[in-house]
């Protein structure tokens, strides 16, 4: 068994957490001690995840509602983060939302491309300071293992000129967030911090089975695997004595802790990077 470091009394956010993977992760931290920030929409999903991560023994739990599918959502979040402590020991990202048909925000985003993209994206950039002032400041990306054919078109990231499909809009924000992860650890370098993303399959969560979703979806859902096992590589991201093997890297295979480093396209990633800048700035947000 892997040697831990210490998370008691560690500040952890967790983005998406009401529910799923990510209040499974949580619960996971608590058991060990750590103060335990859950961001998500639902008031009452919100606040029974915190009841359950008190329980199993985290030093402190809190609800923060948010709206992370919308720009000045995702910077009234970053704020009230920020205010909640000085330093973070590490965030996870599992918020994803279900929909039928093409949706788009009041910021013009499509909306899965909004949720599984840009808000990681822009909460990872909005507070890389805030992770590297705890010294071992850990991000983690929830994705799947999407195959290349499904990476979207940076010149139609919206589907504009492409005809939108569920699959393309749910899948291709997974590789956009494996080119984010690679341009942030090439350009935070000398930072203590790190970013990963842990692969999970098929998983019983609200939102597999969430009536909106597709029938395939649903089926997915209902056998996949018990959101606790689909987050036990997440937690030993955050956990784990060191995971520098793991810094930019994507563990694949959801039963088994491998990393392996993305070299994807760095022009790419380099140019999505500049792309996020220019979305946030269209609602005067300033990414680092």
């Amino acid at each position: 068994m892997n040697a831990e470091r210490s998370v008691t009394g560690a500040n952890l956010v967790f983005f998406g957490g009401s529910t799923g993977i990510g209040r499974a992760a949580a619960i996971e931290l608590g058991r060990r001690g750590a103060s335990i920030l859950i961001v998500g929409r639902g008031r009452e999903a919100g606040e029974a995840a915190v009841a359950s991560i008190k329980a199993a023994g985290a030093a402190s739990a809190e609800f923060l509602a948010g709206d992370l599918s919308t720009i000045t959502g995702i910077a009234a979040v970053a704020d009230a983060v920020r205010a909640w402590k000085p330093q973070l020991h590490g965030v996870m990202h599992t918020a994803m939302a279900a929909f039928k048909g093409k949706q788009l925000t009041t910021d013009g985003l499509e909306l899965s491309f909004a949720l599984q993209y840009f808000a990681r994206a822009a909460l990872n950039r909005l507070l890389v300071d805030r992770l590297a002032a705890s010294g071992d400041g850990r991000i983690v990306h929830i994705a799947g293992n999407v195959p290349l054919s499904f990476m979207p078109d940076l010149d139609d990231l919206q589907f504009k000129q492409r005809k939108w499909s569920f699959f393309k809009s749910i899948l291709g924000p997974h590789l956009l967030g494996f080119l984010q992860i690679q341009e942030a650890t090439k350009r935070w370098q000398g930072k203590p911090v790190t970013i990963a993303a842990s692969c999970v399959g098929s998983t019983k969560t609200k939102a597999m089975s969430d009536p909106s979703m597709p029938l395939v979806m649903r089926l997915m859902g209902a056998f996949g695997a018990r959101p606790e096992v689909s987050a036990e590589n997440a937690v030993r991201l955050l956990t784990q004595a060191s995971i520098k093997d793991a810094d930019g890297a994507v563990l694949r295979a959801p039963k088994r802790y491998r990393p392996e480093r993305l070299a994807m396209d760095s022009a790419q990633a380099a140019r999505l990077w500049e792309i996020t800048r220019a979305i946030a700035e269209t609602k005067r947000l300033t990414l680092p």
